[in-house]
């Protein structure tokens, strides 16, 4: 097995920046959803509430800050002075952004997937336009063993990884749970459309879960092409 992706989501709900490597601690991958955004009650809100979050992308530029790239390319940090003005009209909603800490409960550190599922949900969804920003993972790995047939233990691989402990390099993971899907997955991303046959299938064929969360129990770098074994 070995590291595919690298995700991170400076901005809670927008969309994240892929990376060939990242300092994991104890609450995931440093820099991820440090930053959210809040409704007109001050309180955080998501994409759920607010669809548009996904089309939008964002990038760290320092602790507790990011970059925020609209559909059309235009970019605006998340401490400027029109940054809550600027990211309400792109979403047509009254937000403001602040930062966001804690941005994980430890047992949910980061959230896993691998390359099987996603050629798996691909073979089930042929009409569908499918990625990894679609499903928002920390890790993406490759080269895990697994048929593409569509059921838990071939096709979806991470499935059955609760309760078991990996190592990434000097990093040390214990995958705690599935992860439980949301309307999320349906949203619009910059490279997917809105499509809701997507979550209809994953709660109807694997119980609502597609991906793993896993604990943190050694904090470690990690990078593209790393290899992944069981301990």
């Amino acid at each position: 097995m070995r590291v595919d992706q690298i995700w991170r989501y400076p901005v809670k709900s927008v969309g994240g920046e892929r990376l060939t490597d990242a300092a994991v601690g104890a609450l995931g991958i440093e820099g991820d959803r440090s930053v959210a955004v809040h409704d007109e009650r001050d309180e955080v809100t998501w994409a759920g509430a607010i669809p548009a979050l996904m089309r939008l992308r964002a990038v760290a530029v320092g602790p507790g800050l990011a970059e925020l790239i609209l559909p059309d390319g235009r970019r605006f940090r998340s401490d400027a002075p029109d940054a809550a003005d600027r990211l309400s009209a792109a979403v047509q909603a009254k937000v403001t952004l602040a930062e966001h800490r804690p941005p994980h409960p430890p047992h949910a550190a980061l959230h896993v997937m691998t390359t099987t599922a996603l050629r798996s949900l691909g073979a089930a969804l042929p009409d569908s336009a499918l990625d990894a920003s679609r499903f928002r993972p920390s890790l993406v790995l490759d080269d895990v063993p697994g048929g593409v047939d569509g059921d838990r233990a071939g096709g979806y691989p991470e499935h059955e990884w609760i309760g078991r402990r990996m190592a990434i390099g000097s990093l040390r993971l214990r995958f705690t749970e599935g992860c439980d899907r949301c309307v999320m997955i349906t949203k619009e991303t910059p490279t997917v459309p809105h499509d809701r046959s997507v979550l209809r299938w994953v709660a109807r064929e694997l119980g609502n879960t597609l991906g793993v969360y896993a604990a943190v129990e050694t904090p470690g770098r990690v990078r593209i092409g790393d290899t992944a074994h069981w301990l």
